[in-house]
């Protein structure tokens, strides 16, 4: 019986790897007819184009608000809250940003905290084209030329203290 069970062991092995064999080699009934082989290209074929137009379609990342406080003489004299996303074009582009959001905040914060009442001390109003544009900046400098297509700012606040 024992021998009986280890023939039958083997004989399982062999024909494993005999059919193991063939479908590797695409032999006997494996083989792949051309019209499937034309088949599968079209299929891999549209996969690829899929794949490309989700890939192009741009990403917007939702960061954390940035609150920058406003100094007048010697005097926290307000708060400024900006909201803003920024957009990539591409998912490895998207793992970079999200890797990097917190740093990018600290650096936009300290960026801000004296750009922004420099700003104010010879204007009364900021332009939030200029305060986009600093935002890509910092993000191209921090990140790396083109990791950052576009900033949205979605909302700019200001409260006054006084």
């Amino acid at each position: 019986m024992k021998k009986l069970v280890i023939a039958f062991a083997i004989l399982i092995l062999l024909a494993g790897g005999t059919v193991s064999f063939l479908k590797y080699l695409s032999l006997g009934p494996f083989q792949v007819t051309p019209e499937e082989r034309a088949a599968m290209q079209a299929a891999e074929a549209e996969k690829e184009k899929t794949r490309a137009l989700f890939e192009s379609r741009p990403r917007y990342i939702e960061m954390d608000p940035i609150q920058v406080p406003v100094f007048q003489q010697n005097n926290v004299a307000g708060t400024i809250m900006i909201h803003y996303k920024l957009e990539v074009l591409n998912v490895d582009n998207e793992r970079i940003v999200a890797k990097a959001q917190r740093r990018l905040g600290d650096a936009l914060i300290k960026d801000f905290s004296f750009y922004i009442p420099r700003t104010l001390r010879n204007n009364k109003t900021l332009d939030v084209t200029l305060i986009k544009y600093r935002i890509m900046m910092i993000a191209e400098r921090n990140l790396g030329k083109g990791i950052v297509s576009d900033a949205l700012i979605q909302a700019m606040t200001s409260t006054n203290d006084q």
